[in-house]
């Protein structure tokens, strides 16, 4: 399992908002709830310039977990 990280201006935004937060890598995506936002993260320690204006930021860091639809065709154990 690995880690994704988003800017933490999109990730406070969501909070302020109290919006779930959508990550897309590749094919696959993941899904946030805003319950769950506060105790899914961890800060890096490390801050970055962005290249397109002078303002500074870090990033937020969630566990990868991408979302996989149920096989309907699997039987349910009793």
């Amino acid at each position: 399992m690995g880690k994704v990280s988003i800017r933490e201006h999109i990730y406070k935004k969501a909070l302020r908002k109290k919006e779930s937060l959508g990550i897309t890598h590749g094919k696959e995506y993941m899904f946030i709830p805003y319950e769950k936002l506060k105790s899914a993260k961890s800060y890096t320690d490390q801050v970055f310039k962005s290249k397109y204006n002078d303002k500074s930021y870090r990033l937020v860091d969630f566990d990868w977990k991408p979302y996989k639809e149920e096989n309907t065709n699997q039987e349910k154990l009793l």
